[in-house]
């Protein structure tokens, strides 16, 4: 395993960052091209199809990964036993739900969407594979086995897509992207059990599994609710107002996730590293990095909202250009999400699973109520404001409670300056929409100025290949 004084953050968090630039890229390169080959009926299938993977991989999982890192604190030692045991779970509740399935859609006489099931629950399971084994490669610093599984996966599931759909398909034109992407991920999820049992001595253990969903079956809900915190906006706008208003959102909201795309990257060096400092009670060296941390985050937020609008017009054609009002609560939405996943990871640390997922079901619950009131009256935009209102809720509540397990953690005083600079980005966004010159330039101004002012700081840090 590797020690930590061999370890290189800046290495690590570069194969990361270009991991999530690549599958965020695919992203954005391959919706006009869906989109384009495929019918909106067929495309709705895949949504819908795609969404259903996301809660049956918590279902299925029972959301192990979170008790694989903590295992990585009490069971270092054992860790590739407690993975086999983790691993032998999660395919006997997938194989328990297949069968269940099975007998479902005998009973209701399903034909082809019977088959489907089948594969959503087969694509959950090998999802959830990816997911444990991707937190076991992550806690060890295998940066590189990282990035190739999470690149791999959605690279040839889409080539393969396309020349299903183009040359082999005539009608059910989403099962050519259904198909062969289900298969790719399957193919991933049976190489990882092979990986995984091949290193183990045991396959099973009832200490390891009590102790993994001490932690995780809590979570089960949490990921629930997270996924209607950033998915159910969407169905509800479609259902309260009209599926143009999500498709306009929907643009905004994946212009957003470029900022998630660096939070993702950077949490993969971030929380081995938090969990190693904190379990040696270095709150103070935590507290440092974290403002380097937040401020750079706060920079690229404040960047995205002031050229944001310039990007949207080179992604989307002029009738989605409208959506363009609702890029800085979009934006501070997301940096909400960062935020209070900070605290969340004090939470993770301490085991207080129930506590997470009662305040992210809090902020789900505030979501939908506010989308209830507020989408009929105002669309998508109403949706925009809801969500940001709702991740505040979730931030205020994983900071009260993290402050209460260690008072000494990200002082909250510390934070305000950077929430000042994107509210003030937010301001200036709305006062110059129309003059995208000046805000460029204040963009690169306000860059170049934090570079300055932080100049030490970034020196010390470059310095430091090594720690």
């Amino acid at each position: 395993m590797t020690s930590q004084r061999s370890i290189n953050y800046k290495k690590i968090s570069t194969y990361y960052l270009i991991g999530n630039l690549f599958n965020k890229g695919m992203a954005f390169i391959t919706v006009p091209i869906f989109t384009r080959i495929l019918s909106t009926t067929d495309y709705g299938i895949i949504t819908t199809y795609n969404s259903w993977i996301t809660i049956l991989s918590m279902v299925i999982g029972f959301a192990l990964h979170m008790g694989i890192r903590a295992a990585f604190i009490d069971y270092k030692d054992e860790i590739d036993d407690f993975m086999a045991t983790t691993t032998t779970f999660t395919i006997e509740s997938g194989i328990v739900l297949c069968l269940i399935a099975m007998v479902v859609i005998n009973f209701v006489k399903i034909s082809l969407g019977g088959t489907l099931i089948i594969l959503c629950l087969l694509q959950g399971l090998a999802a959830a594979l990816v997911q444990n084994y991707s937190m076991y490669l992550m806690m060890q610093y295998r940066y590189k086995f990282r990035t190739a599984l999470m690149v791999l996966p959605n690279l040839i599931s889409v080539i393969l897509s396309v020349l299903t759909i183009v040359f082999v398909l005539k009608t059910n034109l989403y099962l050519g992207r259904i198909v062969p992407t289900a298969i790719v991920n399957i193919g991933f999820g049976i190489l990882i059990v092979l990986l995984v049992y091949r290193r183990s001595r045991r396959f099973h253990s009832t200490k390891y599994l009590k102790y993994g969903l001490a932690i995780s079956m809590p979570l089960v809900l949490h990921g629930i609710a997270l996924n209607i915190l950033s998915q159910l906006d969407r169905t509800m706008i479609t259902a309260l107002a009209d599926a143009s208003q999500t498709g306009i959102y929907s643009l905004i909201y994946n212009f957003s996730m470029l900022a998630t795309v660096i939070t993702t990257s950077l949490e993969g060096v971030w929380v081995p590293w938090f969990t190693n400092k904190y379990k040696e009670n270095k709150v103070e060296e935590i507290n440092k990095l974290s403002l380097d941390y937040i401020h750079f985050m706060t920079y690229v937020m404040v960047g995205l909202i002031l050229v944001g609008p310039e990007i949207v017009k080179i992604l989307a054609s002029k009738p989605y250009w409208e959506g363009i009002s609702i890029i800085p609560p979009v934006v501070l939405a997301n940096y909400m999400i960062f935020l209070y996943t900070l605290y969340a990871n004090v939470e993770h640390f301490h085991k207080k699973s129930p506590y997470i997922t009662i305040n992210t079901v809090i902020a789900a619950i505030t979501n939908i109520g506010l989308n209830f009131i507020f989408i009929p009256k105002f669309g998508y935009v109403a949706a925009a404001y809801t969500t940001l209102v709702s991740y505040i809720v979730a931030l205020v509540l994983h900071a009260r409670y993290a402050k209460r397990l260690n008072k000494d953690i990200y002082p909250i005083i510390t934070m305000i300056p950077s929430l000042l600079h994107v509210l003030i980005a937010t301001v200036l966004f709305y006062l110059l929409v129309d003059s995208w010159l000046v805000r460029w330039v204040g963009a690169i101004v306000y860059v170049l100025i934090m570079a300055i002012i932080n100049k030490n700081r970034l020196v010390e840090l470059l310095a430091r290949k090594k720690k």
